[in-house]
């Protein structure tokens, strides 16, 4: 006969390592599946800049930051030094910092390989993750989004040789459908940390973006996002306190 009360111990069994790996890429799953077009978008316009496979490689591998990489589309079309598109993408990036600073906790504990998945952090990941996932959850979390969006780049760069010339226009704005993603994204990640006593989630997202509209009209388009995201994560932990 089959030996039930062992099956019973299997089936009571507590899920391991491998079943949160799974819940984790199940979870970060529609994201990668969303920002596959985006990034497709970005390698058509990257070879409508004339850029070559490898740079689109090398720009998602490298860089991937959707709005940096967006960035230095026009300032190569303008041939801007190599010294100002390095400017304006660290700049860009800084927004990453007091992300990242709040992550920490759940990062591989040596150097090489902090840095790594540090360098994967993304918008999508960022509004994906939770602050109580194991470092193997946040790894797949990240590294799911982050092969995605490179190897969407270069497929997108691929579909673009295919594409008639006439719809890849100058006057057709190809770049719209990212920033929707991206105000779509941030705007879901104010609503996930938004609970506990105070659920006046509107009160919120409007204090946020009023916030980052200041610093926006203060600071102009290049430098705001590093102050307004220091002032998002500070107003999200103080609110998060009153839980």
């Amino acid at each position: 006969m089959p030996d039930w009360p062992r099956l019973d111990i299997v089936i009571d069994r507590p899920p391991g390592k491998a079943s949160s790996i799974r819940r984790a890429f199940l979870r970060v799953l529609p994201s990668a599946i969303a920002i596959v077009p985006v990034s497709m978008l970005f390698g058509v316009l990257a070879y409508r800049a004339e850029w070559s496979l490898l740079e689109v490689l090398a720009a998602g591998f490298l860089g991937f930051t959707g709005s940096g990489q967006f960035a230095l589309l026009p300032l190569a079309e303008t041939n801007a030094s190599f010294l100002t598109m390095l400017l304006i993408c660290a700049s860009i990036n800084s927004r990453y910092f007091p992300i990242a600073f709040t992550t920490t906790k759940r990062l591989p504990k040596t150097v090489l390989a902090r840095t790594c998945v540090s360098h994967m952090l993304g918008d999508e990941a960022f509004a994906t993750e939770r602050s109580r996932d194991t470092v193997h959850e946040t790894l797949i979390i990240r590294l799911t989004i982050f092969v995605c969006w490179v190897v969407s780049g270069v497929i997108g760069a691929l579909m673009a040789q295919a594409i008639p010339s006439a719809w890849l226009s100058n006057d057709i704005h190809l770049g719209f459908p990212a920033s929707v993603v991206l105000v779509y994204l941030s705007v879901t990640q104010i609503k996930m940390r938004v609970s506990g006593v105070y659920r006046r989630q509107s009160v919120m997202i409007a204090a946020c973006l009023v916030l980052a509209a200041a610093c926006y009209e203060w600071l102009g388009p290049t430098y705001f996002w590093m102050p307004s995201v220091l002032i998002t994560v500070i107003i999200l932990d103080k609110w998060k306190k009153h839980e």
